[in-house]
């Protein structure tokens, strides 16, 4: 089965470190990665992608960075697949029945331009799929790290970036 790159979770992450980010403040992919501890670079092709989703603004100069287009509820898992891996498809249909040795070639039954059992089964899987990634968004996420660890750790990374990002 296909996965998605890391780079879908190294966007994800990043950008919840976005939402609190003060009015008219930028933080740069540098320094999402250095308090990640992650590939400055991965994530730097990550945020060309989300930029040109229009998930991201960026600011150029010394006090260039990234901040949020959008509402945090309002950007989905699956805006941010699509604008880091581009359009995923779970199953690729080589249609292998028309190979069939057991038929008749000239009167195959399926030859109306309808999907076999197994390809629309696959269709209605991805389907759910991609509904379960555009139920969650960013808020989601944003709320459930704060109820698994706490408002503290909200305040400690808020407290990083004011620190280490905006007080340069």
């Amino acid at each position: 089965m296909p996965t998605l790159g890391k780079n879908v979770e190294y966007a994800i992450h990043s950008l919840v470190y976005l939402i609190d980010n003060p009015e008219g403040n930028t933080i740069t992919v540098r320094d999402l990665a250095n308090f990640q501890n992650i590939s400055e670079t991965y994530l730097a092709k990550a945020f060309t992608k989300l930029k040109k989703a229009g998930i991201v603004k960026s600011n150029i100069g010394v006090k260039g960075g990234y901040r949020l287009c959008r509402k945090p509820e309002d950007i989905t898992f699956l805006d941010i697949v699509l604008a880091v891996e581009g359009e995923i498809s779970f199953f690729e249909c080589d249609n292998i029945r028309d190979n069939c040795i057991l038929l008749n070639k000239q009167n195959l039954p399926w030859k109306k331009d309808q999907f076999c059992a197994i390809h629309l089964a696959m269709i209605e899987t991805e389907k759910k799929i991609k509904d379960s990634l555009r139920e969650k968004n960013l808020q989601w996420v944003y709320n459930t790290i704060r109820k698994q660890y706490g408002q503290e750790m909200i305040d400690e990374t808020q407290n990083w970036f004011q620190l280490n990002v905006f007080n340069k």
